[in-house]
């Protein structure tokens, strides 16, 4: 578990986040949400360690992160695996190279050792034919696949994915949504996802963190948030008349008032 204590940060005297608390569970989903310029990547930034917080603590499991000099930071960075917006494959090299690359900098396995890890982890996002293709080779869900075996070649206690489905189809997103879940369940994971992705927050939103104007506004999990009164966070969720329209029914259908799909399908004919 990662518990953060009164998080805040700013440039040049103007505060972006401030006072934000929170818990991101173990062998849990959970997402920070928000508007663009609400925080969420200068609050995560802080997290992993590539921005030091003005204010606060930052502790995992029971480690203060907060407090720790360079060298127990660089052990701590060690456990945490990281999953880019665009993947952040080196061009030049092979599918397995990239995936190798973390092992080569961390690690003081042999090379048969490298090779059979690289090998599990590109079966476990079933890529186990792409070892030799380059990344200008494969697809965009593809990419994202292998940016998320090489985040966990390393088994990571920690998994940090930034706007996971950005660029990809609703269909491929998906297949990432569901990747992610089951490896976060599988390895005990504390997997901390920043999107805009709504899919996400339903599909796999354990717990959610939303951020409004640099502070923490609501936090629950995908079911909750169907019945929140938080007036900002809906009017995000549900940008349109539609999907406002279809939270409505969702209230109406868990409360009992609509009995089956036709009635849904009578309210939505009006």
């Amino acid at each position: 578990m990662i518990s953060i204590t009164n998080i805040a940060k700013g440039f040049n005297e103007k505060p972006v986040i401030e006072g934000v608390s929170a818990e991101f569970q173990t062998g849990k989903c959970n997402l920070i949400i928000g508007a663009s310029g609400s925080g969420k990547t200068v609050l995560m930034k802080c997290l992993v360690g590539l921005m030091t917080p003005d204010f606060g603590q930052i502790m995992y499991d029971g480690e203060n992160f907060s407090d720790m000099n360079q060298q127990a930071k660089k052990i701590m960075r060690r456990k945490i695996g990281m999953l880019f917006q665009g993947s952040a494959l080196f061009d030049s090299m092979t599918v397995e190279q990239n995936i190798m690359f973390p092992l080569d900098m961390f690690s003081n396995d042999t090379r048969a050792e490298k090779q059979k890890r690289v090998d599990q982890v590109l079966d476990r996002v079933n890529l186990s034919e792409a070892h030799k293709k380059f990344p200008a080779e494969i697809s965009g869900g593809m990419k994202k696949r292998v940016g998320i075996a090489r985040a966990i070649v390393l088994n990571p206690q920690y998994l940090f994915c930034d706007e996971p489905n950005s660029g990809l189809d609703p269909q491929t997103s998906l297949v990432i949504d569901k990747l992610i879940r089951e490896i976060t369940t599988e390895y005990n994971i504390t997997t901390v996802i920043n999107t805009h992705d709504m899919n996400s927050v339903m599909e796999i939103g354990d717990r959610i963190l939303y951020m409004y104007q640099g502070k923490k506004e609501w936090e629950g999990n995908n079911k909750e948030i169907i019945f929140s009164k938080n007036e900002r966070l809906n009017n995000f969720i549900f940008a349109s008349e539609f999907l406002k329209d279809a939270k409505d029914m969702r209230m109406l259908e868990v409360s009992g008032k609509i009995d089956d799909k036709r009635d849904m399908d009578q309210l939505l004919k009006g």
